[in-house]
């Protein structure tokens, strides 16, 4: 019974509170882009003027293509998480898809409008002359900005019909994805697709806008389906609240990092245009995470007794204020950062690695210097977060979770970071002998510790099952780690397959010298590392579950093979003649003058190879003896138990003949 009074649960109506966030964002966009010079700027020399048609209706048409894919994202995943019976989605998710192609339609015309812009803005000329003659199509067609707003609008062309012929729920999940994807394309263009560290700035701002969409975009639809006096308003808003605390970290630091690269000093920040508005988004963002922290504290409550009225209107106050974040977000995009786009001075070296030129090498460095990798920054943090997320629901709970567990994890998203983040990726990229004790670290000393933490079993702990009928995070974790995939992947022949021919694969073909000539090469060879050695030592040592494990003796004999295997690799790299990689280490050298020779150096990696794989191989096979004696001791307990409860059942029953017997002495 809802026990609040008409006067304290008076709510601004959506299309009130709606056409405020409108309001709001357009306003701030203006001021921004006034302070900022993004719609005043004079012509570029040696271009013509667009116009001001171009020059202010290409940010109101970004802001209206941003917002308009966040309500999109949110109204599907609001379809998502409302109840399905038997796979079927119930008429309150079917109207939110209904919903959602409507604004699938507005995004859709706010792509179209940027599109037609971005060709006038870059040509320099009116959108009527720009359009003149061929420059259409070969724009739409080879340039950059012109094939990712043309994706952006056929990907919600398809979100309009999709969304209106879907009944199940899996296709509800597929339209979600989609919806995700409109956002990729104008994520890989703007500030961040050129400069030094351009791939990671490429990857946070990609997170930065995904993070944003599932916020902004959850908010708006949670607030509508209350809006609408939805049923399962309280299931929906308490989802929300999971997936807003997760976006607001990733919203957070992936900002952060992108910053970084954009920012080089901190007078910057207070001292430029773009600054400022940095700041401004830092500002909207703590006011975001206080509303977070009162509708987890109080809101939720509230709703969860039926006063749906503070809810509402807390929400209605966000969607507001995260109005104004996106058009501060949009005049950013229009702003040029202190840190030039283009380096002053782009040397072939310094194109080719993607970054300046490194200081000489020295032992100290590798911890001084750093490296703003995206992709193991935010990857990290969302580990440690995750883990001591579980660790502590476990602890609220009364349940224990043991302190090595957790120390082995953070010590193992330690050395990721260490392997990432540091001197080690700055000097890997120009040194082989660096980079193999990078991919050691990575292969053999991080899987290591990451396996031990049980990762999947404290999930399964933590996690609480899913109701009756609906496939929750627990139930996907349990079917994944049954699935045929995880047999074959963890199966004992298949591991070693993986974790032994991988380097070979690597480093005696090209494959090495092409992943080394692009960010995104050398980052999937790291990750390619981690997760074999991961699925190797999980098989060997782990503790999470698994379809099937090999008996301790034949794991022992397979950690052998491995270290043999791997100090074979270490030879061959010290023995071979034939330089790896060599055209590119020729490239670098031409330039930094400090580098060893490549065949001196190609020969201290091989050593560094063959040396550091035998102190893990042996605390490996340590462990293994431990576990082993272990489980003797359990099987032995287990034994004594089954013995002592047959023992007792024994003599019982003995005890029950002897009483007949004396029973039938007794009676003639």
């Amino acid at each position: 019974m809802n026990t609040a009074s008409p006067a304290t649960d008076i709510v601004p109506p959506t299309r009130q509170w709606g056409v405020a966030a409108i309001a709001v964002a357009l306003v701030t966009l203006a001021v921004a882009l006034f302070v900022g010079g993004g719609g005043t700027t004079a012509a570029i020399p040696g271009l013509g003027d667009p116009g001001e048609f171009t020059r202010w209706g290409l940010p109101v048409g970004k802001a209206i293509m941003d917002g308009a894919g966040a309500v999109t994202v949110g109204l599907l995943g609001l379809a998502v998480i409302l109840p399905v019976r038997k796979g079927e989605l119930g008429g309150e998710a079917l109207l939110a898809l209904r919903a959602a192609s409507w604004s699938a339609l507005v995004l859709a015309f706010g792509a179209a409008v940027v599109h037609l812009l971005t060709l006038s803005d870059l040509v320099g000329r009116p959108l009527q002359d720009a359009l003149a003659g061929d420059s259409f199509v070969s724009y739409t067609s080879s340039v950059e900005q012109g094939r990712a707003y043309a994706a952006t609008v056929v990907l919600a062309l398809t979100i309009i019909p999709a969304a209106r012929l879907t009944l199940g729920h899996g296709g509800a999940v597929a339209l979600l994805c989609l919806g995700v994807a409109t956002i990729i394309p104008s994520g890989l263009i703007g500030h961040s697709s050129s400069g030094d560290y351009h791939h990671s700035a490429r990857v946070s701002l990609l997170v930065h806008l995904i993070g944003m969409a599932l916020w902004v975009g959850g908010l708006v639809a949670v607030a509508w389906y209350a809006g609408r006096r939805g049923r399962e308003l309280p299931r929906a808003a308490r989802a929300f609240s999971a997936v807003a605390l997760g976006c607001f970290v990733m919203v957070g630091a992936s900002g952060v990092l992108n910053a970084w690269v954009r920012v080089q000093t901190f007078s910057d920040v207070y001292s430029s245009a773009y600054g400022l508005m940095l700041i401004g988004k830092a500002t909207a963002l703590v006011a975001l995470g206080w509303f977070g922290f009162q509708h987890r504290r109080r809101t939720l409550v509230a709703l969860e007794a039926g006063r749906p009225g503070a809810f509402r209107r807390l929400a209605a106050g966000e969607v507001v204020i995260m109005a104004a974040a996106i058009g501060l977000a949009v005049a950013l995009s229009r702003t040029e950062p202190p840190t030039p786009e283009i380096p002053e001075v782009i040397t072939p070296v310094r194109s080719l690695i993607g970054f300046p030129i490194p200081p000489e090498f020295s032992f100290g460095r590798l911890f001084t210097q750093t490296y703003p990798d995206a992709l193991f920054a935010l990857g990290c943090l969302a580990a440690v977060l995750l883990y001591a997320g579980g660790v502590w629901r476990l602890h609220r709970r009364g349940d224990r979770w043991p302190v090595g567990r957790t120390i082995a994890w953070m010590a193992g998203v330690a050395t990721v970071a260490f392997a990432g983040l540091s001197g080690l990726m700055t000097y890997g990229m120009t040194m082989f002998s660096v980079h193999m004790v990078q991919h050691m670290v990575l292969m053999m000393v991080s899987p290591v510790l990451l396996v031990l933490g049980g990762p999947i079993t404290l999930a399964l702990r933590a996690l609480k099952p899913a109701r009756r009928g609906d496939t929750g995070p627990r139930e996907l974790i349990m079917a994944a780690v049954n699935s045929p995939v995880a047999r074959v992947l963890t199966h004992p022949l298949v591991a070693l397959a993986l974790f032994v021919s991988g380097s070979f694969t690597v480093y005696f073909t090209g494959l090495f010298e092409s992943a080394m000539r692009g960010h995104t090469g050398h980052m999937l060879m790291g990750v390619h590392f981690l997760v074999v050695g991961y699925l190797f030592f999980e098989m060997l040592i782990g503790i999470d579950p698994l379809p099937k494990r090999p008996p301790f003796p034949a794991r022992v004999v397979i950690q052998l093979l491995g270290m043999v295997f791997h100090a074979v690799f270490g030879l061959a790299l010290m023995e071979s003649s034939r330089l790896i990689a060599g055209d590119y280490y020729r490239e670098l050298g031409e330039e930094i003058t400090w580098l060893p020779d490549t065949l001196d150096d190609q020969i201290l990696g091989g050593q560094l190879t063959w040396g550091f794989g035998e102190l893990p191989g042996l605390i490996v096979i340590g462990a293994l003896f431990v576990q082993w004696y272990r489980s003797d001791e359990r099987d032995a307990r287990r034994f004594d138990r089954r013995e002592g409860e047959d023992e007792a059942e024994r003599t019982a029953y003995n005890a029950y003949l002897a009483k007949l017997e004396q029973r039938s002495r007794r009676e003639p």
